[in-house]
């Protein structure tokens, strides 16, 4: 049985490679790289409340899964949902809370790592976009998220074509090769293949370099883009804040847009809203921090993506870089500057949430409490039931030799768990 079950997941693994080898094969991992019809836009943007949702949502399905899965292998255990005590063994789920800390402190680590290996922005943030969409569809409590954040950068590198060898990751965490590579398959079916992130890290670079295009224009007297006008919309001159900027100023405060849309990466903000708000938050907080209000350039923005029609947004309306959805297009016009503006205002509070650093001390208690369930999945076996399949001549026999399995295979866990954790500046609880 145990060579069939093996065959069968050899079968899986290899059929997984080979749709991702085939997406990877077809130019754009087989989606357009058009947002407004990107997997990116359809099925990893929501709401605040319909996020909260999932997360709870998850939560419950994997609390229940482990009863299931236990009550399958014990029958005197009790059945999800039963009026029943929980069984005495099993510890308090890690809370929303927590889970939320943890995931973010992991995330903290695939910026310091990407930067330390000198990868491409891309490279960070298509990593931390698969660490958060991983776990919108599985929970720490299932997965160890230090080692999904080491493969999410591995397969960042080889999506965003800029591939680093296993080995060479391996290294810089100083685990071993195989830790790299263990959860790729995990991950692929986690993320539902859909491989391709819209970066906003891209977005802003095209802004700043729109930016200071403008302020060379202005200063040589040409007018606006035209662009505006086909909205119908007045055109708006540039800030004055910027037309007086030196150079030196502007270029301070782009770095510090870069900064703002790094805490930003590190908030729920973008699964909320698209790459064009995420980096056009990133640029005003930039310049406000360096003291220069932008208005009229975030207006200009927001008038130049209403008449290209170019849609970016978030769950909440699948609207356009100024916030505006097809929906409240069609029925009202909506003024794309003060829509964008109120879609800034929110997401200055999420960068504020992102900025604040996470500290190891902080996630102890619920990286501890997520083992604790990891463990207790591997423990009850696979769903179904399949505890005492082996009953009958030789039974007692068999259970006995996978007790002892299961016995060095944790005993194998705590000690690699150990070491990684030493590694990752995880404390063990004692």
């Amino acid at each position: 049985m145990g060579t069939r079950r093996g065959f069968a997941q050899v079968g899986i693994e290899a059929a997984c490679l080979v749709r991702y080898l085939l997406l990877m094969w077809r130019g754009g991992l087989g989606e357009s790289m058009d947002f407004a019809t990107s997997t990116h836009r359809r099925r990893w943007l929501y709401t605040r409340n319909k996020l909260e949702e999932e997360r709870r949502r998850l939560q419950q399905a994997v609390v229940d899964g482990l009863r299931r899965q236990r009550a399958a292998a014990d029958p005197g255990e009790p059945e999800a949902g039963s009026a029943t005590k929980r069984p005495r063994e099993e510890p308090q789920p890690v809370s929303l809370v927590g889970e939320l800390l943890m995931l973010k402190y992991y995330q903290q680590i695939i910026q310091e790592k990407c930067r330390e290996m000198r990868m491409p922005m891309k490279v960070m943030a298509t990593a931390i976009q698969y660490h958060k969409r991983f776990f919108l569809r599985h929970t720490s409590m299932e997965f160890d998220p230090g080692r999904v954040m080491i493969t999410a950068i591995f397969m960042a590198t080889k999506v965003e074509e800029r591939y680093t060898r296993a080995a060479d990751i391996a290294a810089a965490f100083d685990v071993s090769e195989d830790l790299v590579v263990k959860q790729e398959v995990a991950l692929l079916e986690g993320l539902n293949f859909d491989l391709v992130v819209h970066s906003p890290y891209r977005a802003l670079h095209g802004m700043i370099q729109e930016l200071k295009d403008a302020r060379l224009a202005a200063a040589a007297g040409i007018p606006p883009s035209a662009a505006s006008a086909a909205s119908g919309l007045p055109l708006i001159p540039l800030d004055d804040a910027l037309l007086s900027a030196p150079s030196q100023l502007v270029d301070d405060a782009c770095r510090a847009a870069n900064g703002a849309l790094d805490a930003l990466m590190l908030s729920d903000a973008p699964l909320l809203y698209g790459p064009a708000q995420l980096a056009a938050a990133a640029l005003r907080s930039g310049f406000k921090a360096k003291g220069m209000r932008i208005p009229n350039f975030i207006a200009r923005l927001a008038i130049k993506a209403a008449s290209f029609g170019a849609v970016d947004g978030g769950g909440a309306d699948g609207g356009s870089p100024s916030g505006v959805s097809g929906a409240e297009a069609t029925e009202a016009p909506v003024d794309p500057a003060t829509a964008l503006t109120t879609a800034l205002d929110e997401l200055d509070s999420l960068g504020s949430e992102g900025a604040r650093r996470v500290e190891v001390e902080e996630v102890k208690e619920a990286n501890a409490a997520a083992r604790q369930w990891r463990n207790l999945f591997k423990d009850a076996g696979p769903p179904g039931g399949a505890a005492g399949a082996g009953k009958g001549a030789g039974g007692a026999a068999d259970d006995a030799a996978r007790a002892a399995k299961r016995e060095a295979k944790k005993a194998a866990r705590a000690a690699a768990k150990a070491k990684e954790a030493e590694l990752l500046g995880m404390p063990q609880r004692q």
